[in-house]
C-alpha cells in the first residue's frame, strides 16, 4: 500500500456491538436474558445506529458540499487565469505602442500618430484615443479631437514629471465628459536629452479588460480587475459594468487563499453578497484578476442533495427509534428477546448493506501478554465482500492477515493497530495492491470501536485520475499542447542536475519567430494561432524524442537538448530547425513565411539556470539583430553566474 495522505481526526469514540453476538443461539442462557441487560443493549444499539447514521449523513453532506465548492473553485481558477491572460495581452499591446512612440521620440525620428497608424505600427482596437503632450502637459497631438487639451493637473502626469524611473503607469478610471462612458489612462514618460519632455497616453476603454467574460456565467458572477492601488478598473456583474470602486487588493488576494483552504465564502466589500472567488496577480502589471461566483449559485445543487439526505436520514432515524421502542416493549420474555435480537440484527445488516462504502468490523486478537497482533472479522457488508471477491458470510471469523496476507507488508495492519492503540480515527489514501481493485486509489478510514476497529473503504480512483489530469493541464500550453513555461522551468532544473551528475553536455535553444506580429496584423489572430501550431509540430518533428520542446508564450519557444553530443551535432540540429521552420506555412489560403531566430547556449558545470537562460536568450536576440533565419551560439566565457 502506497500511502499518499494520512491524517488523524479527533472524533467522539462510539461503542459498536460485536456482530458475532447476534449470531449466537438466542436460546442459550446468557446475561442477555436479563431484561435490564437487554434493555441496555437495545438502547446502546439504537444510540450507535443513530450515531452512525448521523456521522454517515454528516460525512456525506460535508463531502457533497466540499465537492461542489471545489468544482466551483476549479472553474473560477480557470476563468481567472483566462482573464489575467486577456488583461495582460491588452496591456502588452498598449505597452508596445507607447514604447514605439517613446523610442521614435527620443531617437529624434518622431512620426505623427496618424503616420504611425497609416504605417500599421499602431492599432486602436481597445484604445479610444492616443495622445502626446509636451513637458507642460499641453496635448500636442491626438488621434481623437474629443480629449482634454491639458493634462498638467493629472496625478499620473505629475508622477511621470517627478519620477524618471517610472515606467508604464495605469491610472484610475475617469469619466469621459465629452463622449460619455469611462476612460482608463495608460501613460509613459517621454524624454529629450535626458530631460522630461511630456508623456504619451493611451485612453483605454476599461470595459475592454473584462469584455466577454460574463457570457454564460451563473447569475451573480462578478468579473473584476483591481489595481494594487486598491482601485477597481473594471467590474462586471449580470450585464452591468462599474469602475473606480475602492477595493483592498491585498485583502482580496489573502481571502482568495483562505477560501481555497477553508472552502468558506467571503462577503463582498462592494455589495455584501457572499461569494467564492479566485484572485490571481497579472504578470508584469500591478493588477489583480478576480472571478467570483455567488455562494447561492455554487451550493444550489448541494442544497437539494442536503434536503434529500436529511429526509432519508430522518426517515431512517425514525425507523431506528420506532424499532427500538417496539423491541423495548417486547423484551419481557425469552421469546420477545429473540424477536428483538432478530429485528436489531436485520436493521443492523440493512444499514451496513445499504452503505455505498465497504465496511469491515474487526475484533482485536491478542497474545498471552495482551498485545494485539491481528484482527478477526466480526462483520462485513456486501460492498466489502465484492471488493475481496468473497461472500460476506465467508469472511466472518477469519483473521485479517488470512484474508489479505499483504497487509503486513503494505502498512495497513500497522494502521489498524495504531488506531486501536491511540483510540483515534485515522484516514489514509492509498492504492489497493491485493484485491480485484489492484492499482485503484482507495480511501481508508479506520475508526476505533469496542475491542477492535471498523474499516471503511471507498473507491476514489476517478477523483485521483481527475486530479492528475488537472495537474497535466496546468503544465501544458492550451494552444499548441506543448509544455508551458511552468513545465519548462521544472524540466530545465532536472536536466541541469542530470547533466551536472553525468558530465554529458546539455544545451538550451531559444527560438523566436520573425514577422509574427505582421502575420497577426495582416491575416488575423486566428492565422497567427495556426502558425504557432504549425511551428510547434515542425519543431517537435526536428528534435529527438528525448528533447523537450516548450512554448514560453507569444511566439517564443525553447528546446532542451540533453546529451546533445558534439558541437557539430548541435549545429546540425539547429540548421535543421532553421530549414524546416523557414519553409512556407499555408495560412488563410496563402503561403506565408515566418522564419525563426535561434539562440543556443551550452550548459556549463556549476552554472545557474538564470545565467543559462540569459545566455540563450541573449544569443537569440543577437540572431534577430543579425537578420532573419539566423542562429547565434552564446559564448561560454560569460557562463557561471
Amino acid at each position: 500500500m502506497r500511502c499518499r495522505n494520512r491524517r488523524v481526526v479527533d472524533r467522539p469514540l462510539r461503542a459498536c456491538p460485536d456482530a458475532t453476538s447476534m449470531n449466537e443461539n438466542s436460546s442459550a442462557r446468557s446475561p442477555l436474558t436479563s431484561p435490564v441487560t437487554l434493555h441496555s443493549a437495545l438502547l446502546a444499539a439504537a444510540v450507535l445506529l443513530l450515531a452512525v447514521l448521523g456521522v454517515v449523513t454528516q460525512l456525506s453532506l460535508d463531502t457533497a458540499n466540499r465537492n461542489e465548492v471545489q468544482r466551483a473553485l476549479r472553474d473560477t481558477e480557470r476563468n481567472t487565469q483566462k482573464l489575467a491572460v486577456r488583461v495582460g495581452e491588452v496591456l502588452d499591446r498598449v505597452d508596445q505602442t507607447t514604447l514605439l512612440v517613446k523610442s521614435l521620440h527620443e531617437t529624434g525620428n518622431p512620426m505623427s500618430l496618424s503616420g504611425l497608424r497609416a504605417a500599421g505600427l499602431v492599432t486602436l482596437d481597445t484604445t479610444r484615443a492616443l495622445l502626446i503632450t509636451d513637458r507642460r502637459g499641453v496635448v500636442q497631438e491626438s488621434t481623437s479631437p474629443d480629449v482634454a487639451l491639458n493634462l498638467a493637473d493629472e496625478d499620473d502626469f505629475k508622477r511621470h514629471l517627478h519620477d524618471p524611473a517610472l515606467g508604464l503607469s495605469i491610472g484610475a478610471p475617469q469619466p469621459d465628459h465629452l463622449n460619455g462612458g469611462w476612460m482608463l489612462p495608460v501613460m509613459r514618460r517621454l524624454t529629450h536629452d535626458g530631460q522630461f519632455d511630456g508623456v504619451v497616453v493611451a485612453m483605454l476603454d476599461p470595459g475592454s479588460l473584462t469584455k466577454g467574460f460574463d457570457h454564460g456565467e451563473a447569475p451573480g458572477t462578478v468579473i473584476t480587475v483591481i489595481g494594487l492601488d486598491n482601485i477597481n478598473r473594471s467590474r462586471r456583474l449580470d450585464g452591468s459594468i462599474s469602475f473606480g470602486e475602492k477595493v483592498d487588493a491585498q485583502k482580496v488576494l489573502q481571502r482568495s487563499r483562505e477560501i481555497r483552504e477553508t472552502l468558506q465564502p467571503f462577503y463582498s466589500q462592494v455589495d455584501g453578497t457572499a461569494r467564492f472567488f479566485t484572485a490571481l496577480p497579472i504578470d508584469r502589471y500591478p493588477m489583480v484578476a478576480v472571478v467570483a461566483v455567488s455562494a447561492d449559485a455554487v451550493t444550489a445543487g448541494y442544497q437539494q442533495t442536503r434536503l434529500r439526505l436529511l429526509g432519508w436520514s430522518a426517515a431512517v432515524a425514525l425507523l431506528i427509534v420506532f424499532g427500538t421502542l417496539v423491541l423495548w416493549r417486547q423484551a419481557r420474555g425469552l421469546d420477545s428477546s429473540r424477536r428483538e435480537a432478530r429485528r436489531a440484527k436485520a436493521l443492523y445488516v440493512a444499514t451496513l448493506d445499504g452503505s455505498l462504502d465497504a465496511l469491515w468490523l474487526m475484533r482485536a486478537e491478542r497474545d498471552a501478554s495482551g498485545q494485539a497482533h491481528d484482527f478477526v472479522i466480526t462483520d462485513a457488508n456486501r460492498r466489502a465482500g465484492a471488493m475481496l471477491g468473497l461472500d460476506p458470510a465467508a469472511m466472518i471469523g477469519r483473521r485479517a492477515t488470512e484474508l489479505v496476507p499483504s497487509i503486513r507488508e503494505d502498512g495497513l495492519l500497522d494502521l489498524l493497530l495504531t488506531v486501536l492503540q491511540r483510540q483515534k480515527p485515522m484516514d489514509v489514501e492509498a492504492q489497493a495492491v491485493a484485491t480485484s481493485m489492484r492499482g485503484r486509489w482507495m480511501h481508508f478510514q479506520v475508526v476505533p470501536v469496542e475491542e477492535g476497529v471498523a474499516l471503511i473503504t471507498r473507491d476514489i480512483d476517478d477523483r485521483k485520475r481527475a486530479e492528475g489530469q488537472l495537474a497535466d493541464i496546468a503544465r501544458r500550453d492550451a494552444l499548441t499542447q506543448l509544455p508551458n513555461r511552468r513545465h519548462f522551468e521544472e524540466q530545465l532544473e532536472l536536466a541541469a542536475a542530470r547533466a551536472q551528475r553525468s558530465g554529458r553536455p546539455m544545451a538550451l535553444v531559444y527560438l523566436d519567430l520573425d514577422g509574427f506580429k505582421r502575420v497577426n496584423d495582416t491575416l488575423g489572430h486566428e492565422a497567427g494561432d495556426r502558425l504557432l501550431i504549425s511551428v510547434a509540430l515542425r519543431l517537435t518533428a526536428c528534435v529527438r524524442v528525448t528533447d523537450l520542446v516548450s512554448r514560453l508564450g507569444g511566439d517564443e519557444f525553447t528546446v532542451i537538448l540533453e546529451e546533445s553530443g558534439t558541437a557539430e551535432d548541435r549545429l546540425q540540429l539547429c540548421e535543421r530547425i532553421l530549414a524546416q521552420l523557414s519553409e512556407p506555412h499555408l495560412l488563410a489560403g496563402q503561403a506565408t513565411v515566418s522564419t525563426p531566430s535561434l539562440g543556443m547556449a551550452v550548459y556549463l558545470p556549476g552554472e545557474s539556470l538564470d545565467s543559462l537562460r540569459k545566455r540563450a536568450d541573449g544569443a537569440m536576440y543577437d540572431a534577430k539583430r543579425a537578420g532573419k533565419a539566423c542562429l547565434r551560439i552564446a559564448a561560454s566565457a560569460s557562463a557561471v553566474g
